[in-house]
């Protein structure tokens, strides 16, 4: 059975309490008399993605990420994704530029509690060259009760983008979720989008009897 503690949705109020009150506090009295140029205003732009996983030596999941963005600061709030029954909130400041070779690096920090409990840097990378996309993400997790939990994890696809809503390559991940006879999951992804969503799957070791799925919906902004 899933199960989504209720501590998600306190931890949910909590940072979107965190987002919007830097901004409300910024609104003094008179400020809107001289804004400052629309060109220039930097606004919070929010997106989500819900990932159902059932891996090998784990239970059955969702993992839902929300993502807050306003210019280069970028936020995220993660559950079950270090660990089952654990929540994560990370923050990070997005580098990004090029022309043919279009790149985005963003280093983070996180916070994470729940059965797991610790700090975890990280970084997030993009790029994209034509119709070529590769993106991957990894962090280092610094258990807060016993080094021996520590763990490293990283997750990365390269894909070609067929059309405007349909790419697909290939996908591997590292992850102390899953127990399996490799050290990285390796498989094929697949994307498509429709009216603001997003739908992926990733089939990893789809040759072996480790064989296991994950499905991702996106909510794109």
């Amino acid at each position: 059975m899933l199960r989504i503690p209720p501590c998600a949705a306190f931890w949910f109020a909590i940072a979107i309490a965190g987002v919007l009150a830097p901004a409300a506090a910024a609104q003094e009295p008179g400020a809107a008399a001289v804004p400052p140029p629309a060109a220039e205003e930097a606004v919070w732009e929010f997106s989500g993605t819900v990932l159902y996983s059932d891996p090998p030596g784990s239970d059955g999941h969702l993992i839902p990420i929300i993502y807050a963005d306003r210019g280069p600061l970028h936020l995220e709030l993660r559950h079950n994704y270090e660990d089952l029954d654990t929540t994560s909130i990370f923050a990070g400041w997005t580098f990004a530029g090029g022309e043919t070779v279009e790149y985005a690096v963003t280093p983070l920090l996180g916070a994470v509690a729940g059965d797991t409990d610790g700090v975890a840097p990280g970084v997030e990378f993009d790029v994209g060259w034509r119709r070529l996309a590769w993106y991957t993400e990894a962090e280092y997790l610094f258990d807060s009760h016993d080094r021996d939990d520590d763990f490293f994890y990283s997750w990365s696809t390269l894909t070609y983008e067929f059309s405007d809503r349909l790419s697909a390559g290939i996908v591997t991940e590292r992850t102390k979720l899953v127990d399996t006879d490799y050290e990285y999951q390796r498989g094929l992804a697949l994307s498509f989008s429709l009216a603001g969503l997003g739908f992926s799957l990733y089939a990893y070791n789809f040759t072996s009897d480790d064989f296991y799925a994950v499905f991702a919906v996106d909510l794109i902004p």
